[in-house]
């Protein structure tokens, strides 16, 4: 927020130059504000029951998704450092499907059951 404090305060003065009434605008902001709560709520769930490998992974390949939105729908040119990354996505993931699936190690092992011990 520190970063975008202009960008905050734009949102609750209402200048009379914006296409949006306030209300509608604490709409929106109140509809981010849970969404990203689900998200980040899904994302505990989701590291709960598999590995933060396969959760980084799936959110690099979302960014992909959306780089090739962009391209498709606005005719974005796209320069060499998204190629690297795309390739080096392609190879974490080949990488982490050749071996065999950390979460299988410890069969049935959950993070409840881990217990501190005091020495």
């Amino acid at each position: 927020v520190a970063f975008e404090m202009d960008s905050v305060q734009a949102l609750f003065v209402d200048n009379g130059r914006s296409p949006c009434v306030l209300s509608w605008r604490m709409i929106l902001f109140s509809t981010h504000v849970v969404t990203r709560a689900l998200d980040v709520t899904g994302e505990m769930q989701f590291l709960f029951v598999s590995e933060a490998a396969l959760l980084n992974l799936s959110l690099l390949t979302s960014d992909l998704y959306a780089a090739i939105f962009d391209v498709l729908t606005t005719g974005l040119q796209l320069t060499i450092h998204f190629y690297i990354a795309f390739f080096l996505i392609f190879a974490g993931i080949v990488l982490y499907e050749a071996g065999p699936s950390p979460a299988n190690i410890h069969q049935g092992a959950t993070p409840l059951d881990i217990q501190i011990r005091k020495r």
